[in-house]
């Protein structure tokens, strides 16, 4: 029997593996596609590309290991089925649940692995992705010089050159206008030529002119019009992001963290919701006691309580507001736990692929990769419809987030075992007939 294991163990092996690299590749280019943007035009180093490219691996390998378990499954006893060694493995008297088992073993391996890489290192690798994404698109494109056009790469400033001599880069024509701060009216600064200096390692550039006037309001005394001569100044054009500054991202969302992070998250909105909870039960208490309190004054509650129809909106409001607060106190509780969830039932569903994914290969006889493929990404379709669906559902608290997140593994696998009932009972059907006189019981024909 270990020929056996280790024989189809080896036909899942290559699909999987090839089924992998293709659906990484094609949802890493899908990725790509929406950073290109970020990508294109803003001088990103090659090492910041390639770690991007790096960090953006683990995520899809989330979603394309399930998805290359079932394309697996479906090309290996596909192409079992379709070389009648399917047929082979009957008329030895072999169940389909011991054929089955390699792969089930295979695939809980597969699921538990991937229950510990989506809690454990998922996390931090999105953590790191996100920090990167956002230090990049922070940055800045490298500044481009125009003649004819306004410059606006510069904060607080815009420039219109009249020409630039390419030879020396010496600019000629250069009107600067600058939006002081701190209260100051805007300036005007014109020049009739001028030199742009970098200066990198200070993250800033120099614009230094020469032979020019500088033109503005003054800021005391409205009335009076400022215009000063110059032979030479400089302006520190400043803050420009040019270079790719790494910064330390203390923020993480639910799909930064790990399982027992986001489960002492809910315990501390759990806290939050039963405090404010006991302050909605004090305040309508407290409203209680004042209308018995102006029903009869003499029990000594309030005498002459605060009550009137704008009393009782503020009154309303408030309660309103906490709970609104509570509210969103719960959902965001649910939006965690249903993260967590999420974390076990898409590893789970490795295990669940190759129970609908075998029996359907059997049944359609076919173990090409386009026959793989095309089968699979129906069921993808369905899986991750009820996936999202109920996740949606979760996040709103109209069901719990087990149930949401398990109800696809659930019906799924259901499926997979009916249609493995189905295999289970042709193949004892056709045992009998094969002991009858059929070709597979050729040893009893002479009994009977």
């Amino acid at each position: 029997m270990r020929v056996l294991d280790k024989y189809v163990l080896r036909e899942l092996l290559l699909p999987f593996i090839g089924s992998l690299t293709v659906l990484t590749f094609i949802l890493i280019m899908n990725h790509l596609l929406k950073v290109f943007d970020l990508l294109l035009g803003r001088g990103v180093p090659l090492w910041a590309v390639t770690r991007l490219l790096l960090l953006m691996l683990p995520f899809t390998f989330a979603l394309t290991v399930p998805m290359s378990t079932l394309v697996a499954t479906l090309m290996a006893f596909g192409r079992l089925s379709a070389d009648n060694e399917t047929t082979a493995v009957r008329t030895s008297g072999i169940s389909l649940g011991r054929l089955l088992g390699p792969a089930m073993c295979g695939a809980a391996i597969l699921s538990g692995a991937m229950m510990y890489f989506n809690n454990a290192v998922l996390p931090q690798v999105n953590h790191e992705y996100a920090a990167l994404y956002s230090d990049i698109s922070r940055k800045k494109p490298a500044v481009h010089i125009r003649a004819g056009v306004f410059i606006d790469d510069f904060p607080g400033y815009h420039i219109l050159i009249r020409s630039e001599d390419e030879a020396t880069g010496e600019l000629r024509g250069v009107t600067v206008y600058e939006d002081a701060g701190d209260g100051a009216g805007p300036r005007t600064i014109v020049a009739e030529k001028g030199t742009l200096e970098s200066r990198p390692d200070e993250d800033m550039l120099t614009l230094h002119l020469h032979d020019g006037e500088i033109h503005e309001v003054d800021s005391g005394n409205p009335a009076r019009y400022l215009r000063l001569r110059f032979r030479t100044t400089s302006i520190n054009l400043a803050g420009l992001h040019l270079h790719l500054e790494q910064k330390k991202r203390a923020y993480r969302s639910d799909r930064e963290m790990t399982s027992g992070e986001m489960r002492q998250r809910i315990a501390g909105f759990r806290q939050e919701v039963t405090v404010l909870g006991e302050r909605i039960g004090d305040m309508a208490d407290g409203r209680l006691r004042l209308a018995l309190g102006e029903l009869w004054p003499g029990d000594g509650l309030a005498a002459e309580p605060a009550w009137g129809p704008a009393a009782e909106r503020r009154f309303s409001m408030k309660l309103q507001n906490e709970g609104q607060t509570i509210e969103y106190k719960r959902r965001d509780m649910s939006r965690y736990a249903v993260e967590i969830q999420k974390k076990y039932s898409v590893a789970a569903s490795c295990l669940v692929f190759v129970i609908i994914g075998a029996p359907i290969g059997i049944i359609t006889r076919r173990g090409g990769m386009g026959t793989g493929f095309g089968i699979s990404l129906v069921f993808f379709v369905v899986y991750y419809v009820f996936l999202i669906g109920g996740e949606e559902l979760a996040d709103r608290r109209f069901v719990s987030p087990a149930v949401a997140m398990w109800a696809a593994n659930v019906i799924v696998g259901a499926v997979g075992f009916y249609l493995a009932a189905v295999v289970m009972l042709d193949w004892r059907r056709r045992g009998r007939k094969g002991s009858k006189g059929r070709p597979f019981g050729g040893a009893r024909q002479g009994t009977m």
